[in-house]
């Protein structure tokens, strides 16, 4: 009987990792939804500093306001 409940819980603590898994995709799929890296590369901040006229440190701080403040 212990071997089953064992079982029955590991099962439902699957459950739970695998839904929480598809509630945070699904948020993804929502039109204008992506996924980024933390921290971007050298060439995304070279990009983004020349796209804006301002350095690499500011484009770096842009960016990181941007993750932080994501809804």
């Amino acid at each position: 009987m212990n071997a089953i409940a064992l079982h029955l819980t590991k099962t439902s603590q699957t459950n739970d990792n695998l839904n929480a898994s598809v509630t945070a995709m699904g948020a993804l799929c929502e039109p204008g939804h992506t996924a980024v890296p933390l921290k971007p590369s050298a060439t995304m901040l070279a990009a983004g500093a020349r796209a804006g006229g301002v350095s690499v440190e500011v484009a770096w701080k842009i960016y990181q306001a941007m993750i932080h403040h994501a809804d």
